[in-house]
C-alpha cells in the first residue's frame, strides 16, 4: 500500500473495491494487524493501533472481527463449536483454548446461529453444509466477538448467487440491525452497488476513489478498474 488514506465512520457499510492484486486484501490484514505497515498510522478513537501490543493487542483483534474467502472453520468440528471458538479471546481464556466453553459462550453462539437461521445445524459438523453456509457460520463466529468493526475478506468470490445473496443479506442485516462496521472486499461493482454505502477504490496499492456508492461512475471505474476488459469482469 503507498500513502493510502481514507476514515470510515462507525456503522459504515464500506466496499473495497479493486482489480485482483490491488492490495484490497492487504489493507484490511493491516487493519487486523495480521500484516505490519511498514510505515504511517491506523488510528481508531485517536488511538495508533500500530504501536498496539500484548493485551492491547489481542483486545483491538477483538473487536476487529475477520470473515475470509475460504471460511476458516474446523471441518471435522460441530458448527456449534466452531462458533465458540469467536469467543476464545474473551476471558477466561485459558480453559477455552483447550477447548472448555462455558454457558454464557453457548448461548451467544446459539443466538449468533438462530439470526442467521442456522441454528438447526448447530450440532453438524461443518463439512455437512454447503459453502454459503458456512460462510454464514464464519459471521457467526465473527458477530460472538461482540465487534464493533467486521473485516469481510471476499466472502462470496467462491459461492453461487443464492448463497452469495444470503451472506451479504446477513453481512447488510447486521450492519443496519446492530449498527457494526462493516468494510467488505468485493470482486463485483453490482454487489457493491446494492449493499454498500460508500466505496474505497484501490489500484497498485493506491487509493483512487472514496466516496459514496451514487458517485461510482464510469469514469471512476475506469481509475479503479483500468482498463474497459478489467471492468466488465468486475460487472
Amino acid at each position: 500500500m503507498d500513502r493510502v488514506s481514507a476514515a470510515v465512520g462507525s456503522g459504515e457499510m464500506v466496499a473495497v473495491i479493486g482489480r485482483s492484486g490491488a492490495g484490497k486484501s492487504t489493507l484490511l490484514n493491516m487493519i487486523n494487524r495480521l500484516i505490519e505497515p511498514t510505515s504511517g498510522h491506523i488510528l481508531a478513537d485517536g488511538r495508533d493501533i500500530c504501536r498496539f501490543r500484548g493485551a492491547e493487542l489481542r483486545a483491538w483483534r477483538r473487536e476487529t472481527a475477520m470473515v475470509f474467502q475460504k471460511f476458516n472453520l474446523v471441518q471435522r468440528l460441530s458448527v456449534l463449536t466452531n462458533v465458540m471458538t469467536g469467543r476464545l479471546n474473551h476471558p477466561p481464556v485459558l480453559p477455552k483454548s483447550f477447548g472448555m466453553f462455558f454457558e454464557a459462550d453457548r448461548i451467544a453462539a446459539i443466538e449468533a446461529l438462530a439470526l442467521l437461521d442456522l441454528d438447526s445445524h448447530a450440532l453438524k459438523r461443518a463439512d455437512e453444509l454447503s459453502g454459503g453456509q458456512q460462510q454464514r457460520v464464519a459471521i457467526a463466529r465473527a458477530l460472538v466477538q461482540e465487534p464493533k468493526i467486521i473485516l469481510a475478506d471476499e466472502p462470496v468470490a467462491s459461492l453461487d448467487p443464492l448463497s452469495t445473496q444470503a451472506v451479504m443479506d446477513a453481512l447488510r442485516r447486521i450492519n443496519a440491525d446492530r449498527g457494526i462496521t462493516v468494510i467488505c472486499n468485493l470482486h463485483s461493482v453490482a454487489l457493491t452497488r446494492q449493499y454498500c454505502d460508500r466505496v474505497i477504490g484501490i489500484s497498485r496499492g493506491r487509493l483512487v476513489f472514496d466516496g459514496p456508492v451514487d458517485q461510482l461512475d464510469d469514469a471512476a471505474l475506469l481509475r479503479i478498474y483500468g482498463s474497459h476488459t478489467a471492468l466488465e469482469e468486475a460487472t
